[in-house]
């Protein structure tokens, strides 16, 4: 159980730095195409998508390498 906490901290970590940061990109991307308002609504959207992708990839990994990987315990 203390791994499943560490891989889901980790991915709230690297969420937290990935999110902003698909903000800013896909941002300034979307403002070529679209008015203000419609960019930051599309690149919130993004950046919650990069946010909730990098939270269940660590879940997704942490399981798989807890239930396969690391051996049992005695």
């Amino acid at each position: 159980m203390r791994l499943a906490a560490i891989f889901l901290s980790m991915g709230i970590l690297f969420g937290a730095f990935a999110g902003p940061m698909a903000y800013i990109i896909f941002y300034r991307e979307y403002i070529h195409h679209f008015g203000h308002q419609k960019a930051r609504s599309l690149a919130f959207r993004g950046a919650l998508v990069a946010f909730l992708f990098f939270v269940g990839l660590s879940i997704v990994s942490g399981y798989v390498i807890i239930r396969y990987i690391v051996p049992a315990g005695p």
